[in-house]
């Protein structure tokens, strides 16, 4: 008889299918108890987001129905000027308030650091970490409060001025507009962004800082010579969460924002309401959220190539 040739590739692939319906087998209660997770975002975000792309191709009436309009709306908001400033507001207060919050929350977690009692420090952390709790309604009646002619700032600039003082409307001032919106979003989130930082902080071996300080080494050097190289890693996520945030601040404009400054703030989301929801143009809201979607895309995607984010250290 005829010996048969064994082929080596149907050998791997039937060792393949076999190792898989091992694995199938043995994980099947938890690929089950995802069933639940997956069908969650299918149908509260993979279908929406489809619904919103394809309602960019469509011009939808109150009465009446959809019609296929192609590219107008994208037309329609790529050459408004209204969009157009609204993205350089996008741009301009999203990141300063991420470079701010980035630069206070790294602060405050090296300064928390220093504290040696754990009760201080947690004390410390709690009241830098509250106002990323509160919601905008809060926090922006807060310092609509503060910045008011009758407020904290206008009293203390009256102590320091005397005689010559003269009351500033902050929340009417078009120059102040974006300054305080970066200000108050970044004093709102840099104990959400200490709070990471101090996790990595506090993992660091502490025989490092032992060694440094046998060598001779001060504070201010271990802290930029192990600290910060330490956290790292922590440092890129932290970098990616507030890039792929950047251009998603609705609720702050939506509080604080008005008719005097509302050109200087006004940005993507809160057109994309205020003609989505408030005038029902449905197919431009739809176009100009799918290029907020591509453009948050392309910024995350860059800003990942240029921090090196799946690089480890």
């Amino acid at each position: 008889m005829a010996e048969k040739t064994l082929n080596p590739q149907k050998i791997r692939e039937e060792n393949k299918g076999k190792k898989l319906m091992m694995k199938l087998k043995r994980y099947r209660f938890i690929y089950l108890m995802l069933i639940p997770v997956v069908v969650y975002f299918l149908v509260f975000s993979y279908y929406p987001m489809l619904l919103g792309v394809v309602n960019s191709f469509r011009e939808i009436r109150l009465l009446g129905g959809a019609a296929f309009v192609g590219w107008k709306n994208y037309q329609t908001i790529l050459s408004s000027p209204v969009y157009s400033q609204a993205f350089v507001n996008t741009l301009i207060v999203g990141a300063g308030t991420f470079v701010l919050q980035f630069a206070w929350g790294l602060l405050l977690a090296l300064c928390l650091n220093e504290i040696r009692r754990k009760a201080t420090r947690s004390f410390f952390q709690t009241i830098t970490y509250i106002p990323y709790l509160l919601s905008w309604a809060v926090v922006g009646s807060i310092w609509i409060t503060l910045l008011s002619p009758s407020g904290l700032i206008n009293g203390l600039l009256q102590v320091i001025q005397g005689e010559s003082f003269r009351k500033v409307v902050f929340m009417s001032e078009r120059s102040y507009a974006r300054g305080i919106m970066i200000f108050t979003g970044a004093w709102k989130g840099a104990g959400y962004f200490a709070a990471l930082f101090l996790a990595a902080i506090i993992s660091i071996n502490p025989t490092l800082y032992e060694a440094a300080s046998i060598d001779g080494a001060s504070r201010f050097q271990q802290m930029f010579c192990i600290t910060i190289p330490a956290v790292v890693p922590t440092i890129k996520v932290v970098t990616m969460l507030g890039v792929m945030g950047m251009l998603r601040n609705f609720d702050q404009i939506f509080v604080m924002a008005n008719s005097n400054i509302m050109d200087k703030v006004r940005n993507l989301l809160y057109l994309i309401y205020n003609e989505g929801i408030v005038q029902f143009k449905i197919g431009p809201a739809s176009a100009a959220a799918c290029v907020v979607l591509l453009a948050t895309m392309v910024i995350s995607f860059t800003v990942r190539k240029l921090i090196k984010y799946d690089q480890i250290g």
